[in-house]
């Protein structure tokens, strides 16, 4: 349901200084009215449909396109190709487009004559549905008596948990569907129900088996009235059913409510500050075959905003705590709700790419970690290439590594495993740590050898034709836990991830240093 534009607006505007001229010259001093730009409503989230109301005296019945600016050092204006809109006869025009979803960009209107408006400065809101049991004042887990009914409580304009005491306008009437967790990858559906006026929503249940259950609430996307809201996932709720009232946690005194400050932030995409050197660039590999970029609303399953083979979906799992979800213009692995320290992070998620894999190609990808806790075991941060549709891929075997790596290391592992040469090749190689800004994984696959990269400089190189898998392979990045055992709080969050095909235009990368070569074990 489309939410009425009636918030708000942002508006920005500029006057040309009057000046004096002759009486005959009236009309051309009209046409140097102001420019102007108005974008609404100001409380919105990435994709929710945003009008652009405003004025180019100076280009009268002409197209017009955006263009955007991120607030990191060096960045430059950027045009989009695309006509979203054309001045009526005075310069006057009004038209709807999808808002972004990084926090802390500019937008501006640019007609295709060169006549610009204002800048207007854009911080959409991000979206977050919190469940709850009882009185639970955020998500957390929950006990309950076997056979006895509870309510699971829904709310989709939480303060806090991630957005900064800064709630997404609600949605009313969007469709939230209650999931339970039957395996990793696979939520099977119990319930859906509709968000009230307030965005809360309601679910009733009764746990009649002994044991723990994970449940999840997806918020359906949003697809009319010009939205391109894509579905959103809650952090899965596990609840525990007990045999009788006696074996309930003690409810110990009452709670007390913390203010804190908002954790510190910067604006614009997500690891702004300055953009690293990317392989891509530097040898030139042409063409991205998929570029997911997350600018605006998109889902884990929808598919590249760019490339040359614009298809493919991401595919998430968790069997602990963690989710996979869009954040700040990124796709984030995320171990827990809530940004401040506590119990409650454990087990592994993952983000599998599905329907675009190739057997040798070129792949970049962006990212950073933020942890938000001082002490505790450390997530394995991985990037992975795996067999696409390949059972081994989980034994170990036929499968590359891109970059294994806990957040306070400045070492990252990285190699390769291989069935068709039964044997593994592997490394560690020194890297800037993690959490100071984004950093650029990238890896080179051909018949003859393996190069691996990091912001754009060679960090490795496996020259042996039967190193390489031989076989489609497709990315997985992990947020990989001990097991179930606690650990520290953590997001990593992806700007973008990318392919290429090979193409013979490029340059040829710099050699990088030998990996240690063993026999290949298994662990399957």
């Amino acid at each position: 349901m489309r939410r009425p534009l009636s918030c708000a607006l942002i508006v920005l505007a500029t006057s040309l200084s009057a000046l004096a001229v002759p009486a005959a010259s009236s009309s051309s001093s009209a046409q140097r009215a102001a420019t102007t730009l108005e974008i609404g409503p100001e409380e919105f989230v990435g994709g929710q449909s945003l009008t652009f109301t405003g004025s180019l005296p100076e280009a009268p019945s002409t197209k017009l396109r955006l263009q955007t600016l991120f607030n990191r050092v060096g960045d430059a204006w950027s045009t989009r190709d695309e006509i979203v809109g054309t001045t009526d006869a005075t310069g006057s025009f009004s038209f709807e487009y999808p808002g972004p979803g990084n926090y802390g960009i500019r937008y501006r209107v640019q007609a295709v004559t060169g006549a610009v408006t204002p800048a207007v400065f854009l911080e959409p809101r991000q979206q977050e549905v919190v469940l709850s049991v009882g009185d639970g004042d955020e998500q957390e887990q929950a006990t309950v008596v076997a056979g006895t009914p509870f309510t699971i409580d829904v709310d989709t304009t939480p303060t806090g948990r991630g957005n900064l005491g800064r709630p997404a306008p609600a949605f009313p009437g969007r469709r939230l569907t209650l999931e339970q967790r039957v395996r990793d990858d696979e939520w099977e559906q119990l319930d859906e129900t509709t968000a009230a006026d307030d965005g809360s929503a309601h679910f009733d249940l009764v746990l009649d088996d002994l044991g723990t259950q994970a449940y999840r609430v997806v918020m359906d996307d949003i697809r009319t009235d010009g939205h391109q809201i894509g579905w959103f996932p809650s952090y899965p709720l596990e609840v525990t059913a007990v045999a009788s009232a006696a074996e309930l946690p003690a409810t110990g005194p009452a709670r007390t409510t913390v203010v804190r400050p908002a954790p510190a932030r910067t604006s614009g995409t997500p690891g702004q500050g300055h953009a690293t050197p990317l392989a891509s660039q530097r040898y030139r590999w042409g063409p991205a075959l998929f570029d997911f970029a997350w600018e605006g609303g998109e889902s884990l399953t929808d598919q590249p905003y760019r490339g040359t083979r614009r298809t493919g979906q991401w595919i998430d799992a968790s069997d602990g705590s963690g989710r996979v979800a869009r954040y700040n213009g990124g796709m984030a692995l995320s171990s827990h709700v809530s940004e401040w320290p506590g119990e409650g992070d454990h087990g592994t998620t993952t983000a599998t790419l599905e329907g675009n894999a190739m057997t040798y190609g070129r792949w970049e990808f962006r990212r950073r970690i933020d942890v938000f806790e001082d002490a505790g075991n450390d997530y394995r941060i991985t990037i992975d290439l795996v067999p696409a549709n390949d059972p081994e891929a989980e034994c170990g075997v036929s499968v590359i590594n891109v970059a294994d790596i806990v957040f306070d290391s400045t070492r990252a592992r990285i190699g390769v495993s291989s069935t068709r040469a039964d044997r593994s090749w592997s490394g560690a190689r020194r890297v800037p740590r993690l959490g100071d800004g984004p950093h650029t994984f990238g890896i080179e696959i051909t018949r003859r050898h393996i190069t691996w990269f990091l912001d754009g400089k060679s960090l490795a190189t496996v020259r042996n034709n039967k190193a390489v898998p031989g076989v489609p392979l497709t990315p997985r990045l992990g947020l990989v836990g001990r097991g179930q055992e606690e650990m520290r709080r953590t997001r990593v969050l992806y700007d973008w991830q990318r392919g290429w095909p090979l193409n013979k235009q490029a340059a040829t990368a710099e050699k990088g240093t030998r990996l240690r070569s063993r026999p290949l074990a298994t662990r399957c």
